[in-house]
């Protein structure tokens, strides 16, 4: 390759093809074609994130994202990240990638101040919360990186903030009802059941008194419905067998 001017050209055209429509487009993707095969070069010489082809249907289906990526361990690594972290189209392992690449405790301790006015909490105790989360929490969230950090320091923030309680059950269609009012109403998960059984979880006093009130009112309601709803299937399922 002996053309300094070979390759900004072909990803200026890539560019009129990615970005042009009607005749724009075509005549952007014939003279990138030509220019391709002219040149033995890929898809990939022009952009590391795009497959190794000189198929230009590849370039339907590139991301930003998946070009920000590419430069992943480059010299070019500090300015993807800061675009990476608010993207909200990044695959499961691609958000893996990026944790392998960023600070999460660092990245939170930047944005930390923004969460708290915007969700009226104290600047210290959410930075204090985020210190605690882990990828694990990440990965459990949806949307961006930025977005699922800020979901998970609110939510280490309220189990700091709401003891664990016990609600007694006794039955898994009791313990079932429970953990639905308790996930819906408070809008976080139940803790993993203990030896005691029940529905262990974080709340407030009020909330817990809620829930307790709640739970004594419709519980007969539920047992009722569990019951109906088991019937149902076993004779739907009789049914069945006798035709």
């Amino acid at each position: 390759m002996t053309d300094p001017d070979l390759l900004p050209r072909a990803r200026k055209l890539m560019g009129l093809y990615r970005g042009g429509v009607g005749g724009e487009r075509g005549n952007a993707g014939r003279r990138l074609s030509a220019l391709l095969r002219e040149h033995d070069l890929t898809l990939f010489d022009l952009d590391p994130s795009l497959p190794v082809t000189q198929d230009l249907a590849a370039l339907d289906s590139w991301r930003e994202s998946a070009a920000l990526l590419a430069r992943l361990g480059t010299d070019a690594q500090d300015d993807a990240l800061s675009a990476l972290v608010d993207a909200d189209d990044l695959t499961d392992p691609e958000m893996r990638r990026l944790l392998d690449a960023v600070n999460l405790h660092r990245l939170a301790e930047v944005r930390v101040d923004g969460w708290a006015a915007l969700d009226g909490v104290d600047p210290a105790a959410l930075r204090q919360a985020a210190t605690s989360i882990t990828p694990a929490d990440v990965l459990a969230a949806q949307g961006s990186l930025a977005s699922r950090l800020r979901f998970a320091a609110a939510r280490q923030l309220y189990f700091q903030t709401h003891p664990p309680r016990l609600i007694r059950t006794e039955t898994p269609a009791q313990t079932a009802f429970v953990r639905g009012l308790i996930e819906t109403l408070t809008g976080h998960p139940t803790l993993p059941p203990g030896p005691e059984g029940g529905v262990r979880a974080h709340l407030s006093a009020p909330q817990l008194a809620r829930v307790r009130a709640l739970t004594a009112t419709f519980l007969p309601e539920a047992d009722r419905r569990a019951a109906q709803a088991a019937r149902e299937y076993g004779e739907a399922l009789a049914r069945q067998e006798r035709d």
